[in-house]
């Protein structure tokens, strides 16, 4: 048991919200989003999928918090004004960063849609069988259609 916490009915009650923990959880947080954000514009995916695993960490362990503050409420008010001051500054900053990283997704969302679509544009163009008669290429097939050579001479 933790010196902020005390027992009831077999439970750890923590005394006080860990806002120092907050704030760095948070910070750090925005930290690999701001990465992540560089690595999208970079066009870096491996290093997106190599932040993958320390972002879950983050968010788990800030969710922890917001449970813990959801299941005792009244924590809440045992914050520190100087405290919540520090943890308005770095949710603001992290709110800005996910506002952007959120936009940059998307945009890369967008991009591999359309590169694609440009490749699947491609294939179909070039999957055309052209037809030809007696006096050259008359026509193509369409992608699916089959191709066939008779030989007239036979």
């Amino acid at each position: 048991m933790h010196a902020h916490e005390h027992i009831t009915a077999g439970h750890a009650i923590p005394e006080k919200v860990n806002v120092p923990d907050i704030v760095t959880l948070t910070a750090r947080l925005a930290q690999v989003l701001a990465e992540e954000v560089d690595s999208l514009t970079a066009m870096n995916l491996g290093r997106v999928k190599e932040l993958q695993q320390e972002k879950l960490f983050l968010v788990n362990a800030l969710e922890a918090h917001r449970r813990q503050v959801a299941t005792y409420p009244h924590l809440a008010e045992t914050i520190p004004s100087h405290d919540r001051r520090d943890l308005e500054g770095v949710v603001k900053v992290f709110e800005d960063i996910l506002e952007e990283n959120h936009r940059r997704l998307l945009v890369a969302r967008e991009v591999n849609q359309k590169i694609v679509h440009a490749i699947t544009q491609v294939v179909k163009e070039n999957a055309t069988s052209a037809v030809y008669g007696g006096r050259g290429k008359i026509g193509a097939l369409g992608a699916d259609a089959l191709s066939i050579t008779v030989n007239h001479t036979a």
